[in-house]
């Protein structure tokens, strides 16, 4: 017997616990319409620095550190039926959170 499993990954430009508070949301609607949940898992954060010069010609030896950081979370979903699959689609997540849900076979 073969089962199909979903995987959630989410992204997060903003900061770590609104992604947090999301992968709650996602794990209580989908524990309320009967799948089991194992997650979510912390994958590494993609941390990117860029320099800039802050002035070109009087104080060229002036720099400005930008950073910006992408966190990021998994869960996976078993035992899928209807329910979780509506209750996923209709869900209502945070500004700032990407989500990204593909079949597992």
């Amino acid at each position: 017997m073969q089962t199909n499993k979903l995987r959630i990954r989410m992204k997060s430009f903003i900061d770590h616990r609104i992604l947090d508070e999301a992968a709650k949301k996602v794990m209580l609607v989908v524990v309320k319409a009967g799948g089991k949940i194992s997650g979510p898992i912390p994958l590494k954060t993609k941390k990117t620095v860029v320099t800039i010069n802050r002035s070109t010609f009087v104080y060229s030896k002036h720099k400005e550190k930008l950073e910006s950081r992408i966190h990021k979370r998994l869960i996976d979903i078993s035992d899928i039926n209807n329910n979780v699959v509506n209750a996923l689609s209709t869900l209502a997540l945070p500004a700032g959170v990407d989500i990204t849900i593909d079949s597992i076979n």
